[in-house]
């Protein structure tokens, strides 16, 4: 097993930070030492912890009405989210007892980001949420038991706040970002992610020898990734175990950010098609 390997530098500036947040988190929950960052992760730290006060900088800048009302929102949201799927609990379907006790294990995990983090943490820990909630290849799938708890609207509505969330704050952050005078931002950008290079690669170094050591025995691994909040009982207690943890979930956060790429570049080339098209016609 390794790690993916993914540049972060073709994202848009939120959502770079945002793959930081969650690498950072990933690091923290699972130990410097364990993961052989004790040289990389101490200067990483710094950068990190500067790039959140920039960032944050240049929010405030354009914190709106709207902003804050979506911002209010998603919140207002979650925690109906939350409350409905806790209540059925207390009802006498078994059905609807055992869907509920899942989609609330899913939820947990994320609570404490999403009411009580920093702008990034919560908008982060929202998106890998519903990542969970929806049904996607390669990740759990929830579908099944939203629909039995009747949760589907509450799930639509959380993504759409997220979203308007999103969409008011970081393409104004983009638009000056990509300024001359943001020069600082710009530095700690580039050397972020190569720290980041580097410590993934310290971590591939330590899965190749996992892979080719022989009688170790492995402990079964948590279907999911324990995101950037703390999940400790879905933490595996051998060095072992959270190297290969963190792996599985980093691999799972780069296949979302690659996608998210990946999907951009294909309604990108569709956009350039149409305009080629159009301009054809007009000749």
């Amino acid at each position: 097993m390794e790690i993916t390997k993914f540049n972060p530098a073709p994202l848009r500036i939120e959502e770079w930070f945002r793959m930081h947040t969650e690498f950072y988190g990933l690091v923290k929950l699972c130990g410097v030492d364990v993961l052989n960052m004790e040289r990389l992760f101490p200067p990483y730290e710094i950068l990190y912890k500067e790039g959140d006060e920039l960032l944050e900088i240049l929010r405030k800048s354009f914190i709106t009405a709207d902003t804050q009302s979506a911002d209010r929102l998603r919140g207002r949201i979650f925690r109906g989210l939350r409350n409905a799927a806790k209540s059925y609990q207390y009802t006498p379907n078994t059905e609807k007892q055992n869907a509920g006790a899942k989609v609330n294990a899913v939820i947990r995990k994320y609570s404490s980001a999403i009411l009580k983090g920093s702008r990034a943490e919560k908008t982060a820990a929202i998106d890998n949420l519903l990542q969970d909630l929806t049904p996607k290849e390669g990740s759990i799938d929830l579908s099944a038991e939203i629909q039995i708890l009747s949760l589907e609207v509450w799930v639509t509505d959380l993504k759409a706040a997220n979203t308007a969330y999103k969409q008011s704050l970081s393409e104004r952050v983009e638009e000056t970002v990509a300024r001359p005078d943001v020069g600082r931002l710009k530095q700690v950008r580039i050397e972020m992610d190569r720290y980041y290079t580097n410590m993934t690669n310290a971590v591939n170094a330590l899965l190749l020898v996992i892979d080719v050591s022989s009688g170790n025995d492995e402990e079964e691994l948590p279907e999911e990734p324990s995101g950037p909040v703390e999940d400790l009982e879905a933490l595996p207690s051998t060095p072992d175990g959270k190297i290969l943890h963190f792996a599985k979930a980093l691999n799972a956060y780069i296949a979302y950010y690659k996608s998210l790429l990946k999907g951009r570049r294909t309604r990108s080339s569709k956009k350039q098609e149409q305009e080629e098209e159009s301009t054809e016609d007009t000749l």
